[in-house]
Parts: C-alpha cells; structure tokens; sequence
C-alpha cells in the first residue's frame, strides 16, 4: 500500500498545520493485487401452487448474502415486500407479479440435506446468511401449522 508522501509542516497563527499530497492513501498499486470477494454458488427455486417450477441454479453470489438478496437477484427485482425495522427482515407481498392472497402467501425454505426435504426457513430472509451449496425455494400456497412445503425437490 502506498504511504504518505511530502508531508509539509505550516505555521499558522495559533496552529500547526500538515497539509499532505496522499497519491491514493489506502489504494493498491499496480504491483499489488486487488482484493476480491470471496463467491459462493447456492440455487433457488420459486413456485406456485399447481404451476412449473422456477428454478435458478449455481447462481454465483458474494460469502455472506442473504436469502432477501438473492430473490432480489434471481427475480431481477420484480419483489415486491415491507421491511419491519423491529424484525430487520422484509415481508415479502409479491414475486414475479404474483401477490400474496389469503389463504396463500410466499413463504421460504431451506433444503436439508440430511432430511432429504424441505425445512421451513428458521428466521426471515434477510437474517439468513447463505453457503456454499444451499438450495432455497420460495414456495406459494396455503398456510398450514403443519407445513406446505414445495413439491418440486433439489
């Protein structure tokens, strides 16, 4: 990394000043390599009740992205959701066009595979940190405390 260069002391009326030329204080130079983020590949599937399944697979995204991001990501944008401060998560109202109705929402899950099945997402989407490897799915249909999770599998 560069250093400070031609530091010039001047004396003012009641106070020393430093005034330095910095070429890039912080910056690399052409010798040293630049940083890059770590990447990971995750995939992520969007379906509705009876419809075809989306899926986006090996998508490459940053270590440490959210699941909210990604749907970001893989939908292009086309979410529609309300943050809650108080939960540091978004609800998600509509992707790709389609709203949330009652008695079906979007709702998130994680596959396990261990389980060999679909997990409800432990916290909201944007408290999920993901890795390497992981396959999500936003699935809507109805709410039930039994679980509704996607049909379609990894």
């Amino acid at each position: 990394m560069n250093q400070l260069k031609n530091v010039r002391l001047f004396l003012f009326p009641g106070a020393l000043v430093a005034l330095a030329a910095v070429s890039a204080l912080g910056a690399c130079t052409a010798d040293e390599p630049a940083v890059q983020a770590e990447t990971i590949q995750v995939s992520m599937l969007i379906q509705q009740t009876g419809q075809d399944p989306q899926w986006f697979r090996d998508v490459e995204v940053t270590k440490g992205m959210d699941v909210y991001e990604l749907t970001d990501l893989v939908t292009e944008g086309d979410i529609q959701a309300t943050y809650f401060a108080a939960y540091r998560s978004h609800f998600v109202e509509a992707i790709l066009g389609v709203e949330g109705e009652d008695p079906n929402y979007w709702l998130t899950w994680v596959w396990s595979e261990s389980e060999d099945k679909w997990e409800p997402l432990p916290v909201g989407a944007d408290l999920y940190s993901l890795k390497d490897g992981h396959v999500l799915a936003w699935y809507y249909g109805p709410y039930s405390e039994d679980g509704n999770p996607p049909p379609a599998t990894p």
